[in-house]
């Protein structure tokens, strides 16, 4: 069995150069499949946004012309100004020129607005820039998340690839001792050692594994072609190198530190609590006095100047206040979120944990059962060829251990895509 299976696997590589590694298999995907484009395309539109958000930092441009007549007397005026906001100390800077023909002049002003409390360092004018900055690596995390979750799909079915190999190559060898025992039981019976009903038997046996041959062709044949389309790739190029027996032995020595520290949704969440902590920054900036300083010169009369204080507030300041509470509330609440999140994922690795353990003890009971079936099958031909047991008993056996060997199989199919969903549990998956 041990031998067929090397040179069923030696032939499948003859044809099939081209295996695909785990790794080969998520870079085609990668570089292929539109999922990506589009995600490339929703970082171009973050990346966008965050630009928009300076957009209070830009110079504004104004100008104006005005003609007026006043007892026969016709005067024009004309204004052209530039106004910025310095984000990062919230000032307010105004130039403008003035030009009259009426009073003949031509005046310049220059006036910056330096807020002392509310605003004071450009806290409030820089907030839409400082979350579109933290908006665009909780973007990026969200989009990694997401091509985790494809990727783990798809890699489901790299592995049923696999499965689908193995499942023809264990086809393909008992429909080769189907045939082989079926051309021996003829002869045999045309030299008058069995009855007709043992060929019967065999020639029923064999076709029974001809139906599994081809289901399982089938099955192979359709996921191929399903792949190739993905990948975009030849169907002939559809191989998978995925090992379905192989243990996994790199478990995290401290789980919980992965957890909390290394995947995605702690750091995603870690994220959205900056979001409030920087918001709850403005808002209890908001809640402070109006207090601005004023500077303003002219070179109208002897290059005049001016310096000057406005306070404001509002009694009561009741929307800030509430503004505040609400942010406050909000934070508070997403620290228990975190809190839950990580219980969630704490859970699902654990349970995922021994899921493995136990998968790995089957496994080894799988290995036990085919040494068993496989010495069991050698043992009733030996008694058929001797005459001390019937045909039917011989089929059985040979039937059992390609059962068995399926079974082991699909056992392993199990076991290795649970390895999967725990690495992209424990973010170890790409």
């Amino acid at each position: 069995m041990k031998i067929a299976s090397t040179l069923s696997i030696a032939l499948l590589f003859s044809i099939n150069s081209a295996a695909m590694t785990q790794t080969e298999f998520v870079e085609r995907l990668k570089n292929n499949h539109p999922f990506f484009a589009q995600q490339k395309l929703d970082q171009q539109t973050t990346k966008l946004d965050y630009i928009a958000s300076s957009a209070n930092q830009d110079w504004i441009l104004s100008s104006s012309i005005d003609s007026a007549n006043k007892l026969n007397i016709q005067t024009s005026s004309a204004t052209i100004g530039a106004t910025r906001n310095l984000a990062s100390t919230g000032a307010d800077l105004v130039v403008s020129n003035v030009w009259s023909d009426g009073t003949a002049t031509d005046k310049l002003v220059v006036s910056y607005t330096q807020p002392l409390l509310k605003n004071a360092f450009g806290v409030n004018d820089l907030l839409a820039t400082d979350l579109s900055k933290i908006k665009i690596d909780i973007d990026m995390l969200i989009r990694e998340q997401s091509a985790e979750v494809f990727i783990l799909a798809q890699l489901y079915k790299l592995v049923d690839l696999s499965y689908a190999q193995q499942q023809l190559m264990l086809a393909n060898h008992r429909l080769t001792l189907a045939k082989q025992e079926l051309s021996l039981m003829k002869d045999k019976f045309e030299q008058s050692i069995v009855d007709r009903v043992d060929v019967l038997l065999q020639e029923d046996s064999y076709q029974r594994v001809l139906q599994k041959q081809l289901q399982a062709e089938q099955d192979l044949d359709l996921l191929k072609q399903e792949l190739s389309i993905v990948l975009s790739v030849s169907i002939g190029s559809v191989y998978s190198d995925y090992d379905l027996y192989q243990l996994y032995q790199s478990m995290p020595n401290n789980l919980q530190v992965q957890l909390e520290e290394n995947t995605a949704e702690m750091k995603l969440a870690k994220l959205e609590q900056a979001v409030l902590k920087r918001q709850l920054l403005s808002d209890k900036n908001s809640t402070q006095a109006q207090l601005d300083l004023t500077l303003g010169a002219t070179n109208e009369n002897n290059n005049n100047w001016n310096i000057g204080l406005g306070l404001s507030y509002p009694l009561g300041n009741t929307e800030a206040k509430s503004t505040l509470e609400k942010t406050q509330i909000g934070l508070a609440k997403i620290k228990q979120s975190t809190a839950e999140q990580l219980l969630n994922l704490t859970v699902k690795a654990g349970v995922l944990t021994k899921k493995l353990q136990h998968l790995t003890k089957l496994l080894n009971t799988y290995q036990a059962r085919i040494k068993i079936a496989e010495a069991r099958a050698l043992a009733e031909k030996k008694r058929y060829e001797l005459g001390n047991s019937q045909v039917s008993f011989v089929i059985s056996a040979q039937n059992n251990v390609h059962d068995v060997n399926l079974a082991y199989a699909q056992a392993a199919v199990k076991y290795q895509k649970s390895v999967l969903e725990f690495k992209a549990v424990i973010d170890q998956l790409l």
